[in-house]
């Protein structure tokens, strides 16, 4: 059982008292002195080497691999080689802790990596260590390179993104210069660089080390500045915010597996990477607790570390581990990596440190939990990660969809607006035919909603666009003056100041001319309104239509200011013919071929006269045999000169103004909205293909030309779109072997 003590139920009295005595005295050989432990040191490695003369060296990262796990990793692997984990998180181990708490020798001991343990520019910045395995290479690759800061500037990501290294030896001298010219580019201090030097401490771009061999298991691990408790001169709070945010951006991710580190030299309740490790992962399902410098734990001390070893003191879902890292003198005396782990498995079996659970002792035993979690983590995410993918690909497509296709070249361009045009074209024929896919009053269904104001100018003209109301054949005229003034006072009066030569009872040709005007005068302030909506009804239907075709804004503003210049010049030219079509009306002679102006006079005249046979008490439908008095009938029509003037002009300009103003309203629709508005030199019908072919190279490269941001937006989508691609394929064909 993990955490449990390693007893035997047998045990008598006098051997405990017996293994008492050896733990007094193993701390008393412990606390020895620096030469001693030299010496020691020594003779272990002379010893060690002989033993690893006759076994074959053990490598930690063996205990990842298996048939399963491969299948899996394989996966996530190849996902990673196609730098997917810019778009996703992928599964990885990041060790955390507090400075000075082991994690460099902890990741030394997991990746067989030389890491200058001794040294303190790894935790300034993050290190990120990929294994990957390869058959088309016969050794060890090492790929170095600097991931930037999400928020770095471009010219800063340009300056790292020139950094990058490929070695085929790697020892701890070339790491130790790979830390330093990281550093240096990072502008953080260096071993030879002072900090007043450097503009920053800490750093949040990542050094990524990648290591392909035919050997290598599939693996990420990543190792993040220490955690520190007192600011100083060196170290500020600010510093410190900047750890915790770059932990924290590590940690809170749910496909990441949590190291967490714990120095046995310092107690646990002041250890901060715990609390931290709880807050982003409150299941414990991703923690896994490490315990070092077990090996330097004071005579007397051991009882606690045993505790917490034992999962008694802080319970952790996946229980502790704990490891012996060389120490400074044994990396002096040149123990190597697997020498350290032959020291550690002998140091875990001496007293007091063989009663904590053998299988939770040693690189070799964490490895191998590492694998189990690991592979298990994989298989809970995997789906999850497809479908992510999947969702990735699904809004890379739309968003580079939304840009169009390339627009580099003038060819380019023009292709692009032409296309842009001719669908654009298919959206106005819908607009003006009928052929409506949109609920409502929506503005791309400008027909419906033109006629519908067509048809409110129709009823204003025939309400409001006389001056005065006509009368009709039962209201006469009224003799003096009236509080209102009527149309047949504005006729006597303009017919008494209009006599000319003609003879009494006919009428001046002019007087019905000048009245005409008169009674017109309202047809042009109502046509303008009407036109005002028009336009406005065309404009905002091009809002919606442009928008449909042309989703980007940037683009789509540009096209309408060249369109709208247009657009402004149609309107120009609707108002011309409005004023053309007014002046034909109001200021020449009064012309009409019109059968209905006869007819209307016609039917005015008989509506009079039976009016006056009315007044004398004649009705409809009486017996013809009704005596009938002549002189009566003379005297009951008698009307004066001027009387009977003013009702022939009435009845003949209301006759006219019947024709005209039907005549007039029919012109606006046909030659002001349908010719000038809606027609083909209209502002909806502006933006065609012929339009583009005659933009100028300097034109199309204004509209259309991509600028820089949107050219590498576009470069970045195509690349995105083609590792999703992939990814989604590489998935596809190992689902089942999940």
């Amino acid at each position: 059982m993990p955490g449990a003590l390693k007893r035997k139920a047998s045990k008598p009295a006098d051997s405990l008292r017996s293994q008492a005595k050896r733990t007094s005295s193993d701390r008393h050989t412990r606390s020895s002195s620096l030469a001693s432990q030299t010496t020691l040191a020594s003779e272990a490695h002379t010893h060690l080497s002989e033993n690893m003369t006759k076994s074959t060296a053990f490598n930690p990262l063996d205990q990842l691999d298996s048939v399963e796990r491969n299948k899996q990793m394989e996966i996530i692997d190849s996902l990673r080689c196609l730098g997917v984990g810019k778009d996703i998180s992928l599964p990885q181990l990041v060790v955390v802790g507090d400075q000075s708490s082991g994690k460099s020798s902890l990741l030394e001991g997991l990746t067989a990596l030389p890491f200058p343990v001794a040294g303190e520019l790894c935790t300034r910045f993050a290190t990120q260590v990929s294994l990957r395995r390869s058959s088309k290479t016969a050794q060890n690759v090492y790929t170095i390179s600097i991931i930037p800061a999400a928020d770095a500037s471009d010219q800063y990501k340009q300056k790292l993104a020139s950094y990058q290294t490929t070695l085929h030896e790697f020892d701890e001298e070339s790491f130790s210069k790979v830390l330093q010219d990281a550093a240096v580019l990072m502008d953080l201090p260096t071993t030879t660089r002072v900090t007043q030097k450097a503009t920053k401490r800490f750093s949040s771009d990542v050094l990524k080390i990648e290591i392909v061999g035919p050997k290598q298991p599939h693996l990420s691990v990543v190792d993040v500045p220490g955690l520190y408790h007192n600011p100083t001169k060196e170290q500020t709070a600010s510093d410190l915010k900047t750890i915790r945010a770059l932990i924290a951006g590590y940690i809170e991710d749910k496909r990441t597996i949590i190291l967490a580190v714990l120095n046995s030299l310092n107690n646990l309740a002041n250890q901060e990477v715990f609390r931290i490790a709880k807050e982003a992962d409150p299941t414990g399902h991703r923690v896994v607790g490490i315990m070092t410098k077990l090996d330097l734990v004071q005579p007397g001390d051991e009882g606690a570390a045993i505790k917490i070893a034992q999962n008694r003191t802080e319970r952790l879902k996946h229980g502790w581990y704990c490891v012996r890292n060389r120490s400074p003198n044994e990396i002096k005396m040149g123990v190597s990596i697997e020498q350290r782990h032959v020291l550690e498995k002998e140091f875990f079996r001496k007293s007091p440190w063989d009663q904590i659970d053998q299988r939770r002792t040693g690189i070799p035993n964490l490895t191998k939990s590492l694998a189990t979690l690991l592979s298990a983590h994989v298989s809970r995410e995997f789906p999850e990660i497809q479908k992510e993918i999947g969702a990735q690909h699904h809004q890379c497509r739309i968003e580079l969809e939304s840009l169009g296709p390339p627009r580099q070249t003038t060819q380019e361009q023009r292709q692009f607006l032409t296309k842009m045009s001719m669908l654009y074209g298919r959206e106005v024929e819908d607009a003006l035919n009928g052929r409506y896919y949109e609920p409502g009053d929506h503005p791309s269904k400008l027909r419906m909603l033109i006629a519908n104001q067509a048809d409110n100018y129709n009823d204003e003209m025939h309400e409001n666009g006389e001056t005065l109301k006509f009368k009709n054949s039962t209201e006469e005229l009224v003799r003096g003056q009236s509080l209102k003034r009527d149309i047949y006072q504005e006729i006597q009066e303009l017919w008494r100041m209009s006599r000319g030569p003609e003879l009494p009872g006919l009428v001046n040709p002019m007087v019905l001319q000048n009245l005409f005007i008169y009674q017109s005068s309202q047809w042009q302030d109502i046509t303008e309104k009407h036109l005002r909506v028009v336009v406005s009804l065309i404009s905002e239907c091009n809002d919606v239509l442009f928008e449909k075709v042309c989703p980007d804004e940037h683009i789509r503003c540009k096209i309408r200011a060249m369109v709208d210049k247009e657009m402004s010049d149609s309107i120009t030219a609707a108002r011309d013919e409005l004023t053309a079509i007014i002046k034909d009306e109001r200021q020449g002679p009064l012309i009409t071929n019109n059968h209905y102006l006869s007819d209307n006079i016609a039917t005015a005249r008989q509506e009079r006269w039976i009016n006056s046979l009315t007044k004398m008490g004649f009705k409809h439908g009486q017996v013809h045999q009704v005596p009938i008095n002549f002189d009566q009938m003379k005297a009951g029509a008698h009307l004066s000169n001027e009387t009977a003037a003013i009702y022939e002009i009435h009845d003949i300009l209301k006759a006219y103004y019947k024709v005209a103003i039907k005549r007039y309203i029919d012109n606006v629709a046909n030659m002001v909205v349908e010719r000038n508005l809606l027609g083909l030199n209209g502002p909806v019908r502006i933006f065609t293909p012929d339009y583009v072919a005659s933009l100028s190279t300097e034109n199309l490269q204004y509209i259309a030309g991509e600028d820089e941001g949107t050219s590498e937006l576009r470069q970045d989508l195509v690349a995105q779109m083609d590792r999703l691609e992939k990814a989604k394929r590489i998935c596809a064909g190992k689902v089942v072997g999940f």
